[in-house]
């Protein structure tokens, strides 16, 4: 196997604005403004504090992050901002996106007629590194890539994307995919026969060999840990009960996560009712897919009594708003939603507004979104939180940790001085500005699993110099 040797940094000092989300430690701090240091060591966070009261307002003046209108230096001292890294809930590694790939947006199953039949056809190498690149640029620290295959060679395209994203330095889960009973678009009847049991038995064991090999080739590495593999049922409707209940089954004894799309579209909807008059979820809960192992994506046609069966079980749920948009299959549930369940959480899709996998526009149209379907206004905070903290669970064993001292570092640094005259102001918390106005242009680094994955050359994003041990090479597989 040929390997890589990229250069990293894995060591760094910084003075803060503040911290946003839930970083900080010791305790948590939700938008905490004010001068703070962080301080990165070989990977590892060892410092994350506010600054004594006495040097709150301590200005460096030959530190080029420094403010340029204070004479009486009584500002924070920079304008970075830490916040945890963005998380996309569902995705499926589009690369350059579905404009690029020239598939026109059209409703849903329409347009699932056209996705295998790409003008510009990819291999998943470029789909997921490409969009990870452009991720990992926008403040994305840690998607959900469900492999759609391009050949019969399943196995081996779930590898290449796991290994893309390895190379790329994001955390990522890797669904497998399981269609066994997708003959009719409108999906299958309650009793479809599926695939049989030998044949799901085998294929647990090929995604258990993968996970199993993906997880040798990273062993003591710096990449060690970035990427879970999952069991991915592409939807209730194309996947045979027993599949089901044998997937279900697999996760239960092994803690194997699951991942599958769940009421997407009104012709789910309508296909859910017929084939399921007694409730789809409920016969999904009797099949022991609906635990905290599970996430299920879009939502966008569930019901109340749905989204609370979701939060009773655990599911996490990934919302994508655009993509609903573009695919003509209704409006997320944001507000019903982050009402109802604990773990609601945002997701690409691959199908961002522009295509370019922008966390921090998805964000901002969902915050629109929620408070559009309540006629209220929406905290910058609990908008955040729909971003980064609650969907931290869908990444199983490559989730990444609150920022906090004795953690690797998983962290976006910040630049919002465009916004320094709004510091302070009551109606301005830092998350405020951040969800308001940032996007990639304003994000100066980012780091994942404690190595700096990307670095915008400005003078307001460069660390203070540090004693630390110099910047280790990482070693990825190709």
């Amino acid at each position: 196997m040929t390997v890589h040797t990229m250069s990293t940094t894995r060591t760094g000092r910084w003075r803060l604005a503040g911290v946003l989300g839930d970083a900080g430690q010791p305790p948590a701090r939700v938008d905490a403004g004010g001068a703070w240091e962080l301080v990165v060591d070989d990977g590892v966070i060892t410092t994350l504090r506010p600054t004594p009261a006495g040097q709150a307002g301590q200005v460096d003046r030959d530190d080029p992050a420094g403010p340029r209108d204070d004479p009486a230096g009584l500002a924070p001292p920079t304008a970075l901002v830490l916040c945890p890294p963005l998380l996309n809930g569902h995705d499926h590694g589009r690369g350059p996106g579905t404009v690029d790939a020239g598939i026109p947006d059209a409703p849903l199953e329409e347009w699932l007629d056209t996705l295998g039949r790409p003008v510009r056809p990819r291999g998943q190498d470029e789909l997921v590194g490409l969009a990870a690149d452009a991720m990992l640029r926008a403040g994305v620290g840690a998607a959900v890539f469900c492999v759609n295959p391009t050949g019969p060679d399943v196995v081996g395209e779930v590898r290449t994307a796991a290994r893309a994203a390895v190379a790329r330095g994001i955390r990522a889960a890797v669904a497998f995919p399981v269609l066994d009973a997708g003959g009719d678009r409108r999906g299958r009847r309650r009793g479809a026969p599926g695939a049989g049991r030998a044949a799901v038995d085998a294929l647990i064991a090929d995604v258990e060999r993968l996970a199993g090999e993906l997880a040798d080739e990273v062993a003591g590495s710096p990449a060690a840990g970035l990427v879970d593999i999952q069991l991915g049922p592409v939807g209730p409707q194309w996947v045979a009960e027993a599949t089901l209940a044998r997937l279900a089954e697999h996760s239960a004894a092994t803690g194997r996560r699951l991942h599958l799309h769940l009421l997407e579209s009104p012709g789910q909807r309508a296909w859910a009712d017929d084939v399921y008059p007694d409730g789809l979820l409920p016969a999904m809960d009797r099949l022991g897919l609906l635990t905290e192992r599970t996430t299920v994506a879009h939502g966008t046609q569930l019901r109340d009594d749905e989204l609370a069966l979701l939060d009773e079980r655990g599911v996490t749920l990934a919302l994508n708003a655009s993509s609903n948009l573009r695919l003509a299959a209704g409006v997320a549930p944001i507000a019903r939603a982050a009402a109802r369940v604990r773990a609601a959480c945002l997701g690409l899709d691959g199908l961002a507004l522009s295509d370019d996998h922008d966390g921090w526009a998805e964000l901002r149209l969902a915050r629109g979104l929620w408070q559009a379907q309540t006629h209220r206004r929406v905290p910058g905070a609990a908008a955040l939180a729909l971003a980064t903290s609650a969907g931290r669970a869908a990444f199983g064993a490559a989730a990444p940790r609150p920022p906090a001292e004795g953690q690797l570092a998983d962290l976006v640094l910040l630049d919002l001085s465009p916004w320094r005259h709004l510091f302070g102001h009551p109606d301005w918390p830092l998350a405020d500005i951040a969800v308001a106005a940032a996007g990639p242009a304003h994000v100066a680094e980012v780091w994942v699993a404690g190595t700096r994955v990307h670095h915008r050359p400005e003078p307001s994003s460069r660390p203070e110099p540090s004693s630390a041990p110099a910047p280790r090479p990482r070693e990825v597989p190709a």
